[in-house]
């Protein structure tokens, strides 16, 4: 088992916390989801560092210690502490699931990166406007109902809801101590659905992306399999991993295949 090491780092525009696994490894860096954290990713990542990578996590913007005040969005602050990390690390290969996976394509151009692997990257901008149009609506009452909830001092429904939809495990099967653990992030989990949603894709991002494998499961909801076949269409240079049996949470509760998939898809 690849032993972690953490410490934070004060940087030119703010802290971020770094969890590293294999220290002697290739350096890699994992962006982790909304609601989760870089703890969360432990069993993905030491997979990784067994294979012979230094697998580096760092807290988003507001989770754990990492915190970037100058961004202009978390979305923004997001992608500028992916920018930090790989510049400083050196790392040539980047994956991002979910919320992690739009920073990592933000991220990408401004970085040397070989290769971009993204395990449902939530892309509203993918999505076709008319086809897609009663999934938006869904998604946008999801986020509605999330801050009405959390205005109203309800935070375990507000992070319910948004379990509900984007977890393939249901609230009241998570252990007691998760349903703590998500309730106490509740604003910031309104804050970051919030974001997400609102990001534009500039044309040039697509094109400088490096060559990109997106993998998805078949247990995730609609939304994520319809993000990643518009991603398909925008990526110059991508392909796409199927897995079966795996939801979207498929990083941190099937990571046996999820690993291999990333594997298979790093240079």
């Amino acid at each position: 088992m690849a032993a972690r090491q953490s410490e934070i780092v004060q940087t030119g525009f703010g802290q971020v916390e770094v969890h590293r696994w294999g220290p002697g490894g290739r350096p890699l860096v994992l962006l982790h989801a909304a609601a989760t954290g870089p703890k969360a990713y432990a069993p993905l990542a030491e997979r990784l560092a067994e294979a012979g990578w230094q697998c580096l996590v760092p807290a988003l913007h507001g989770y754990g210690n990492s915190r970037v005040p100058g961004a202009a969005t978390a979305v923004e602050a997001h992608a500028a502490i992916a920018i930090w990390l790989a510049e400083v690390s050196g790392a040539r290969a980047l994956v991002g699931h979910s919320m992690g996976g739009l920073a990592g394509l933000l991220a990408a151009p401004s970085v040397a990166l070989d290769r971009l692997v993204l395990f449902e990257p939530i892309l509203f901008d993918a999505l076709d406007p008319e086809a897609d149009a009663d999934l938006i609506a869904a998604e946008a009452e999801m986020a509605a109902e999330m801050q009405r909830h959390l205005a109203d001092g309800r935070d375990e429904d507000a992070v319910r809801v948004f379990v509900e939809v984007w977890n393939d495990t249901p609230w009241a099967d998570l252990p007691e101590a998760a349903r703590a653990r998500l309730t106490a992030q509740a604003a910031g989990v309104v804050a970051d659905t919030q974001a997400t949603g609102g990001v534009t894709i500039a044309p040039e991002i697509w094109t400088a992306a490096p060559p990109t494998t997106l993998i998805h499961g078949d247990r995730s909801p609609e939304i994520a399999r319809r993000m990643v076949a518009g991603a398909m269409r925008h990526l110059p240079r991508a392909a796409v991993t199927p897995l079966s049996g795996v939801g979207h949470m498929g990083p941190l509760m099937r990571t046996g295949p999820v690993a291999e998939a990333i594997l298979a898809a790093l240079p």
